[in-house]
């Protein structure tokens, strides 16, 4: 019926018998198309799969001396990615990849450095032929020449307890910021093994928005160097950056030579501390040592009179670098005497310890501060009665560090010995630890 009131209008435009046969077939047509309708062509599922590294020739930890590396991944992998997902530290420029199906040939082509770790890492960025990363970043030591075991370890802190348990992005550079690799961590502890003998920088943030780097204020950081030595122990502290400096909260007279500072957080350092009377005559009342604990710091001074003193602060400097130039503060002096003997709240190497190293740090901490005048202290050797002279690398507070002047006698015995009076002479009871550096011979 549509059709023929189509004809029929036209004829009553005047149109001529011959050209009805022509119309009829283009109305025809038209009419067929507008019967079908269009269909998305199908396909199969789509790959979501993430390639994997299946297994690498030769074994890790190899010499790799005239060697080359075979990479087998788990299915066909886009050769383009490969050049900017393969990051090889010390560098190797003279090199060639060769492919034959999933497996991807390195052939090295230049003299290596002798007794050196390779770190070859694969990082996600390298893509399977359909786009799909891969599955996470892999790193792989090898050596050339003799194995370096040097290593790196400790804590992971999280300032914001809702950070614990993400994944915690691991920078290891050279002093230099040279990267050496990446990886990630998670947890409360971590270990990083083979290092080669250099100093070393460690960066570690958590990527929260996944954007690939750190982004400032947003996201807990850490950054620390690192000097040359066979095994060092790093606690990773995440903290979020601020920009707020410290700030003095209150001074309570202790004793009548002893103050505690609180503050408004933990502290670093400060340059200078100095007390005068608050009057106008502003009498100096001199300051003999200082100690930081956290957010306080514990002041001995000369003999205080029960008058009102005001305390100055030089250049206080919080963990996160924030410098408060100058800060100042009123209190009230006590004439209460200090009655109480110093004790040793802890000491290291502990009582029977073993230690690794002829030349140990032998750390005391005691219960006030000290004066270095006021400590006698020996190391004697349990077999011979030997006396070995020690320097003080660390003095003048509640926590004092020793080491020996020559390397100890490699499996004997020592005693070290302790006492202690402070500035009231208060005498502490004699204190000895007693340990045996080991140390095993190659």
């Amino acid at each position: 019926m549509l059709l023929k009131g189509v004809i029929r209008l036209k004829i009553n435009k005047g149109l001529k018998l011959k050209y009805y046969p022509k119309l009829f077939l283009i109305l025809f047509v038209l009419f067929l198309l507008s019967c079908g309708h269009r269909k998305s062509p199908t396909g199969g599922k789509k790959d979501t799969e993430s390639p994997t590294i299946l297994s690498i020739l030769p074994d890790e930890f190899c010499d790799i001396n005239n060697q080359d590396i075979e990479v087998v991944f788990s299915k066909p992998i886009d050769r383009t990615s490969i050049f900017s997902g393969i990051y090889i530290y010390p560098p190797i420029l003279n090199k060639k990849f060769k492919w034959d199906k999933n497996t991807l040939k390195i052939k090295i082509l230049e003299d290596l450095e002798q007794n050196t770790n390779y770190f070859f890492t694969f990082f996600k960025r390298i893509k399977g032929e359909h786009n799909n990363k891969l599955d996470q970043d892999y790193v792989f030591i090898f050596r050339s020449g003799k194995l370096n075991e040097h290593r790196i370890s400790g804590e992971i802190i999280y300032e914001d307890k809702s950070d614990e348990g993400q994944l915690v992005k691991f920078n290891l550079l050279t002093a230099d910021s040279t990267l050496i690799y990446s990886t990630e961590l998670e947890g409360y502890s971590y270990e990083i093994d083979n290092l080669n003998s250099i100093e070393h920088q460690i960066e570690s943030y958590i990527d929260k928005n996944e954007n690939g780097k750190y982004d400032y204020e947003k996201e807990p950081y850490f950054q620390f160097f690192i000097s040359k030595k066979e095994t060092s122990s790093v606690n990773i502290e995440l903290a979020y950056a601020d920009t707020i400096k410290p700030e003095i909260k209150s001074v309570n007279a202790l004793w009548n030579n002893q103050l505690e500072l609180n503050f408004s957080e933990n502290i670093k350092s400060v340059s200078e501390i100095k007390i005068t009377t608050s009057d106008s005559l502003e009498i100096p009342l001199s300051v003999l040592a200082h100690a930081l604990n956290e957010d306080k710091i514990t002041v001995v001074t000369t003999k205080m009179d029960t008058i009102q003193y005001k305390i100055w602060l030089a250049a206080l400097e919080d963990l996160k670098e924030n410098v408060l130039d100058e800060s100042s503060i009123l209190f009230d002096g006590i004439s209460i005497q200090d009655t109480i003997p110093p004790i040793v709240i802890s000491s290291f190497p502990r009582n029977g310890a073993t230690i690794k190293t002829l030349l140990p740090e032998i750390v005391i901490e005691f219960s006030e501060i000290i004066l270095t005048e006021n400590l006698s202290a020996k190391l004697v050797s349990v077999e011979s009665q030997e006396l070995t002279e020690m320097r003080i690398d660390k003095g003048n507070s509640n926590i004092f560090i020793f080491k020996p002047s020559r390397e100890l006698t490699n499996y004997s015995s020592y005693n070290f010995i302790i006492t202690a009076s402070d500035m009231t002479n208060n005498k502490s009871e004699e204190f000895s630890t007693f340990f045996i550096p080991i140390v095993r011979q190659e």
